[in-house]
């Protein structure tokens, strides 16, 4: 019996220690740890195709620390949104770096009123917030409309907001 014991007892070690190698893995979390929106630039009238627009900037209101996401950047198709964890609301600007449009008045606000709840990932990421977008307010002076598409916002790297503009079409040359 006392080998037969030796033998369990080794078998045991071994097992633990293989199992405590997996456990050591360095890859351990490898998701995205944010959830942050994306918002996707669109042309109203060919909703499926993004559109690429140049001399744009878009600024947080009320951040408490610098909050500008893009200055005067050129083809963007794509902005990333972050909502605020201790508020309910989270408002960006988004300002028309072009010649004619450069002034307050032709400025959008976007405005995102939602929900957020702690989320518990798994023991290598940790916890994160997740949010729920209950509404999406906007002003109207150069885009033409607003879309949330994926209410829930978590670390998944989707599309969830949609930015419509009205574009037109560049007049014929007359000869």
């Amino acid at each position: 019996m006392g080998k037969f014991l030796k033998y369990l007892v080794e078998s045991l070690l071994v097992c633990v220690c293989v199992a405590g190698m997996g456990g050591c893995a360095t890859d351990g979390c490898v998701d995205n740890r944010s959830s942050i929106p994306l918002a996707q630039f669109y042309s109203y009238d060919a909703q499926e195709s993004a559109l690429s627009i140049d001399s744009i900037s878009i600024f947080g209101i009320g951040q408490p620390t610098d909050s500008m996401l893009l200055d005067s950047a050129i083809a963007v198709t794509q902005v990333y949104l972050p909502l605020r964890i201790a508020h309910d609301t989270t408002q960006y600007v988004i300002r028309y770096d072009q010649q004619g449009l450069s002034l307050p008045r032709y400025n959008d606000t976007l405005t995102f009123v939602y929900r957020s709840y702690p989320y518990f990932a798994s023991i290598d990421c940790g916890a994160m917030y997740n949010f729920v977008i209950d509404t999406c307010r906007y002003t109207r002076n150069v885009l033409d409309s607003v879309a949330v598409t994926v209410p829930e916002i978590t670390n998944k790297n989707v599309e969830s907001v949609r930015i419509f503009y009205t574009v037109q079409s560049p007049e014929p040359d007359e000869e």
